[in-house]
């Protein structure tokens, strides 16, 4: 009988203290969380990226002509089928009138001199310019002038700080190519310039590209030569859905299939009109990937397979958390006195797990993973003794008090 009534007594202690606990709506009654798992924030770099695949092709065909206003053909350098490089002659002809051509090519060299010049001032101009301070959110629609053949352009820039940047590299790629190519006609009009001088009466005309000799026409007919370019881009497709998230200027790694190298590039152009129009099937729009150094795609040649993989959005050295532990937009923040907070956040982008935190949490907070129905704002939280991670630094305490702190952690537990 008297541990009938022990056994009773137990049992009812035990249901009015949960019953107790379950109606304390106001908080009045401690609890302490038992918290198994936490994470620790950190600083990594994020982005959204777009998988997808495509094929190299050449850029396009090129048609070099004669003439005959200049003077007369002599003769071909080169044969159908021939590889030739930019500078490799293509054809010699013999001028009618040596003074007019060569005040003709003086008057070229100094107007290409003077586009280069142009070309490198803009260039200057723009990388001493501090994109991402004009382009901010307390001044989000900030234009500026840009100085091209002695003509001011306003440039309007967009909101993001991060699109701004990439507008800014694009616009130097682009002109780093526009110089290069500048260069190319000096070196061409000089070595022209030079052959007349030597001659007297005779020039070549060289190949202004890289590629191979498709047609020549002998009988001297328009185009005299016509020339499959070598230089390479991507071909992919892209769904309904990606096509609203891809925009130009993009970057873009692309990585030949069966191969480690990767060659950096940028979407160059997004088709406005899908392949085909049907109601009933998804239409898939064409887009280009331009490539960054093209001398990366040595040895590969048209209708090579790639993958590709566009970043949509990337945040560096963003503040960062396993997504296991944020609950929709808040965690359960535990703070340095031993309390739980449950702690809204801003989230942003998510990457292999882990979730972006743009507001609330600095690198090195304390998270809590576990059931949020264990959870209680302002709650104590109690952690398991990890015996592994202790050092002896870590649990050296002062001799006058280590028992204090040693009964504590007991009856805490």
């Amino acid at each position: 009988m008297k541990k009938r009534v022990i056994l009773l007594g137990t049992l009812l202690f035990i249901g009015i203290n949960l019953i107790l606990v379950y109606i304390d709506e106001e908080g009045r009654i401690d609890r302490i969380s038992y918290i198994k798992e936490w994470s620790v924030s950190y600083k990594e770099d994020v982005s959204e990226t777009l998988y997808t695949t495509g094929v190299f092709a050449s850029e396009s065909e090129e048609q070099v002509y004669f003439d005959e206003k200049l003077g007369s053909f002599q003769e071909f350098l080169v044969q159908e089928g021939d590889i030739i490089s930019s500078g490799d002659g293509l054809y010699t002809y013999r001028v009618h009138n040596y003074n007019e051509m060569e005040n003709k090519l003086l008057s070229e060299i100094e107007k290409i001199n003077q586009d280069i010049l142009s070309i490198e001032m803009a260039i200057t101009e723009m990388e001493m310019t501090d994109i991402s301070s004009l382009s901010s959110n307390s001044n989000p629609l900030s234009n500026f002038n840009i100085t091209e053949d002695e003509i001011e352009i306003e440039v309007e820039l967009p909101e993001s700080s991060n699109e701004a940047e990439m507008m800014k590299r694009q616009y130097l790629v682009e002109k780093e190519k526009e110089l290069s190519q500048k260069y190319a006609e000096l070196t061409y009009a000089e070595t022209q310039l030079d052959e007349l001088q030597t001659t007297g009466d005779t020039i070549t005309v060289n190949s202004p590209y890289d590629g191979m000799v498709k047609t020549v026409d002998k009988s001297l007919e328009a185009p005299l030569i016509t020339i499959v370019k070598t230089d390479l881009h991507v071909l992919g497709e892209l769904t309904e859905d990606e096509r609203k998230e891809v925009v130009e200027g993009l970057p873009v790694e692309v990585r030949l299939q069966g191969a480690d190298a990767v060659i950096e590039g940028e979407v160059f152009n997004v088709g406005q009109s899908p392949e085909s129009i049907e109601v009933n099937r998804e239409s898939i729009y064409p887009f280009s990937v331009g490539l960054m150094e093209e001398e990366d795609v040595d040895g590969i040649i048209q209708g090579y397979h790639a993958d590709l993989a566009i970043t949509l959005e990337e945040s560096l050295g963003a503040t960062v958390l396993p997504e296991s532990v944020v609950f929709t937009d808040s965690i359960w923040k535990m703070t340095e006195d031993g309390k739980l907070s449950n702690l809204l956040v801003d989230t942003g982008l998510k990457m292999d797990g882990v979730i972006e935190i743009n507001s609330g949490v600095i690198p090195g907070d304390w998270a809590a993973k576990e059931s949020i129905r264990q959870f209680r704002n302002d709650a104590t939280f109690i952690t398991p003794l990890k015996i592994n991670q202790l050092t002896r630094d870590s649990v050296a305490l002062d001799e006058s008090n280590w028992r204090r702190y040693f009964v504590i952690g007991f009856i805490s537990r």
